[in-house]
């Protein structure tokens, strides 16, 4: 996921001027709020959290654990269960036994 010239540009940033006062507003509208709920949802490259918090603002999060090639690889049976749910004519028959 990403590589060398991505890990550069994300360690420019935070060290960078902007990117610390980014991240100090960041952390500035999650300091003292209470987490009200928390919501999921498909993003095509994985499953992105929502987290509601009291003051009525959202925060979402992109989780590395629930990234579609994590959850392929974390998950295989779950997803060929449901995938066989979507399209049952696709499944193999099981062996008869004799």
């Amino acid at each position: 996921m990403g590589d060398l010239c991505d890990a550069n540009d994300c360690a420019r940033f935070l060290r960078s001027t902007e990117g610390k006062r980014h991240l100090e507003s960041l952390k500035n509208q999650l300091l003292g709020k209470r987490i009200t709920d928390v919501t999921f949802s498909n993003e095509v490259f994985g499953i992105m959290t929502t987290l509601h918090l009291d003051d009525g603002r959202t925060f979402r999060v992109l989780d590395l654990s629930l990234t579609v090639e994590t959850l392929r690889d974390e998950f295989p049976e779950a997803l060929e269960e449901e995938y066989y749910k979507d399209y049952p004519e696709r499944k193999p028959e099981a062996p008869s036994h004799r």
